[in-house]
């Protein structure tokens, strides 16, 4: 199942700070016979690890690679109103400004706000959803002006589909 999760082989993490028994949960999900196993991992991981970056990620990822977008993007609103309540800033990405978060973090809360971005630009794309796809995008570079999560090269993809409806 390692090849449904997108994550390398030998671990299913991704932040060297996740707590032990959390790993732990996340690399016994690679191993699951199937994917109704690794989601119910997933979700358990989530539901006891709520604060934690790798909890969310690896669940949206499962859904985004299970082609089940509806979910993947609930589990992402999911992560960005964690993410928002831990790290104190408001959860509506839309109000968010440069000035609202240390937005250079490597790490925690602010880090999964921006990688949850990111993804939520990905999966509108995927669902078709090209102009809101394009505005989560580019909010994601005004907050990421360095494109350290990557969301430039998905902007950019958005952007193309417009300039070919032109």
């Amino acid at each position: 199942m390692a090849e449904v999760l997108l994550f390398a082989p030998e671990r299913a993490f991704f932040s060297a700070s996740t707590p032990q028994k959390l790993r732990f949960l996340l690399n016994h999900a690679l191993c699951a016979a199937t994917p109704d196993g690794v989601e119910a991992l997933l979700l358990e991981a989530r539901r006891r690890w709520p604060e934690e970056p790798d909890a969310h990620i690896g669940l949206y990822k499962f859904y985004f690679v299970s082609q089940r977008y509806r979910e993947a993007e609930a589990a992402v609103w999911q992560a960005l109103h964690e993410a928002a309540r831990g790290a104190g800033i408001d959860r509506n990405y839309r109000r968010q400004q440069p000035a609202s978060a240390d937005w250079t973090q490597r790490h925690g809360l602010v880090r999964l706000y921006l990688f949850s971005l990111k993804a939520l630009g990905v999966i509108r794309l995927r669902r078709g959803r090209v102009a809101q796809a394009e505005r989560v995008l580019a909010k994601l570079l005004e907050l990421d002006p360095y494109d350290e999560i990557g969301g430039g090269a998905f902007l950019q993809i958005a952007r193309s589909f417009d300039e070919e409806a032109a």
